[in-house]
């Protein structure tokens, strides 16, 4: 198997496993009495820490050539943070599969439309079938979800609105990541965003919460891996960004709404009903439909290349 053309599926396979684990050691930790902008703040900096790191090592390039690469590098910025912490967020109200579920239920279709607007980057039929296939899973597992129950009415509104409101700023988010991938490294998109958010982060724990920074060694444990999982994720997520197109790193992205499922379990020891396990069927199977059509496009597109270089021919 070719790594360039396996290079997209494979990475948004880490990504979501790496997304599920930072969802459940954000519920872990917020169960453990740390406030949830607190937790927020502490990934921040475990983000800008990683990044640092990384800086002296490959140099990148910290600033765009002209203003709308820098335009672009700071809304991106911006809309990421605020996408992020509404998303983290939501964790703490809702169980992650049930945050993850709504988000990867609606954010797709925004993706495609802000991606067409903005990018001109159009998505075939087979894609929208995959697309469309577990877009129904996650229609289904929310309704599982909704038959479950909630503590009161007033939590299982704000379970849904939170996860909502990050799936209208995460769209555009992937977008603009994209279009900034076209002029600067991921490694710089992260450190700027990790950057504003320890900021930004920072502010909202100490207006809006009272922190807590004496806790037990298992907490600390999952604070710790809140922060690597999630740095790890962004990375890979943009690594994503940088060999696919939006809509389709985004729909590749649905298979963490199963994965998360089976963690909420193992972790949370929340069981699945029936409606559940359909929905999470058409997920799956979605997501592989996507994932091996986008390999194979690409494997295709390597050998049309590879023919053209051994004719000597070059395309124009």
């Amino acid at each position: 198997m070719s790594w360039k053309a396996a290079k997209g599926p494979l990475l948004n396979l880490l990504c979501t496993i790496l997304l599920a684990l930072s969802a459940e050691f954000m519920a872990l930790s917020h169960m453990g009495g740390i406030p949830g902008f607190q937790l927020l703040f502490l990934l921040r900096v475990t983000q800008f820490l990683t990044v640092v790191v990384f800086v002296p090592c490959f140099c990148p390039k910290l600033v765009g050539e002209n203003l709308r690469q820098n335009l672009q590098l700071f809304l991106s910025t911006v809309v990421n943070a605020v996408a992020n912490t509404l998303m983290y967020l939501s964790f703490t109200y809702a169980a992650p599969g049930i945050a993850f579920g709504i988000v990867q239920g609606t954010v797709p279709l925004f993706t495609t439309c802000i991606g067409f607007i903005i990018l001109k980057e159009t998505v075939t039929l087979i894609p929208c079938c995959g697309i469309l296939i577990s877009v129904i899973g996650v229609v289904l597992v929310g309704i599982g979800m909704g038959h479950e129950g909630a503590d009161s009415t007033q939590k299982l509104v704000i379970s849904i609105l939170l996860p909502l409101a990050a799936a209208l700023a995460r769209a555009p988010g992937m977008v603009l990541s994209r279009a900034v991938l076209k002029d600067l490294p991921g490694l710089t998109i992260m450190l700027y965003l990790s950057m504003f958010g320890t900021a930004a982060q920072f502010i909202l724990t100490y207006s809006l919460e009272t922190p807590v920074w004496t806790m037990s060694a298992q907490t600390a444990g999952y604070v710790a891996g809140l922060g690597l999982t999630q740095s790890l994720a962004t990375l890979t997520l943009l690594g994503v960004l940088d060999v696919e197109k939006a809509a389709i790193a985004v729909a590749m992205g649905t298979l963490v709404v199963p994965i998360t499922i089976l963690m909420d379990y193992l972790f949370l020891s929340k069981v699945p009903v029936l409606l559940k396990w359909v929905g999470l069927s058409l997920v799956v199977v979605g997501t592989v439909v996507l994932s091996i059509y986008t390999w194979w496009k690409h494997h295709q597109e390597e050998k049309h290349k590879k023919l053209l270089d051994e004719l000597d021919f070059s395309e124009n």
